[in-house]
């Protein structure tokens, strides 16, 4: 997604709940770049894959699991613990035009 659609998106709700303050715009700011880190990660997983190869420090090469799962699983995490911050989820959800729903 578009990180202007998602802004524009989240704005929208806190709107409706008349919650749009700069501090929860700056929470949304955080959210779409943790989104934008997100789309690099997973184009990364599918150019390396799942596991990787590595010299370790011996000189020896190592297969070890690609560290952008873990780094793709803390920032989804962090993801969630914004949207929960700003009390939006699947139940608080208002539509405002029939051009917003998917």
């Amino acid at each position: 997604m578009a990180r202007k659609s998602v802004k524009k998106s989240l704005i929208d709700q806190l709107r409706a709940k008349n919650a749009n303050i700069d501090a929860f715009i700056a929470l949304i700011d955080d959210y779409t770049a943790m989104n934008e880190m997100c789309s690099a990660l997973r184009k990364d997983i599918k150019e390396r894959g799942v596991l990787i190869k590595e010299t370790n420090c011996t000189g020896r090469e190592v297969t070890k699991p690609n560290p952008s799962i873990k780094e793709l699983r803390d920032n989804q995490k962090a993801m969630l613990a914004i949207l929960k911050q700003l009390n939006l989820d699947t139940d608080t959800v208002r539509v405002t035009s029939d051009d917003d729903e998917l």
